[in-house]
C-alpha cells in the first residue's frame, strides 16, 4: 500500500483546504445582500396609532428577520418607515409585497433602496 508524502500531500491538501474556503466566500456573499429600503406608506383612516411597535412588526406578517423603522408620520394616515432584513432581493419584495397585502394598507411606494 503506498501512502502519500511530501509535495504530493501537500498540494492534495492545499486544494482541499482552497475549495473549502472558496465555498465559504460564496456562502458568506449570498447572505451578506441586505434589504434596505425606505417605504411610505398610506394607511386607512381607521388604524389607531400607527407608531407603536406592534402595529409596525404587524404588517410583516411573521417575517421576523425583517424590521420597519417609523422614521415619520406625515399625517394620521401616511407613514414614512426603512425596511431591513437579510437578502437577496427576492425576499425583500416579498416583504413589501406583504405590507401591500395588509388590509389596513391602501398604498406603498418605494421611495429609496439603500444598496
Amino acid at each position: 500500500m503506498k501512502y502519500l508524502s511530501g509535495p504530493r500531500l501537500a498540494g492534495i491538501c492545499g486544494s482541499v483546504l482552497l475549495a473549502s474556503l472558496i465555498g465559504t466566500s460564496v456562502a458568506v456573499a449570498d447572505e451578506a445582500g441586505q434589504c434596505e429600503v425606505r417605504l411610505t406608506v398610506e394607511l386607512t383612516p381607521d388604524v389607531p396609532n400607527a407608531s407603536t411597535g406592534g402595529f409596525l412588526s404587524s404588517l410583516l406578517s411573521n417575517r421576523v428577520k425583517y424590521e420597519l423603522t417609523l422614521l415619520q408620520e406625515d399625517s394620521d394616515s401616511v407613514i414614512v418607515v426603512d425596511l431591513t432584513g437579510p437578502g437577496p432581493d427576492y425576499r425583500c419584495r416579498n416583504a413589501i409585497e406583504a405590507i401591500r397585502r395588509d388590509g389596513r394598507v391602501l398604498s406603498v411606494h418605494v421611495d429609496q433602496e439603500f444598496r
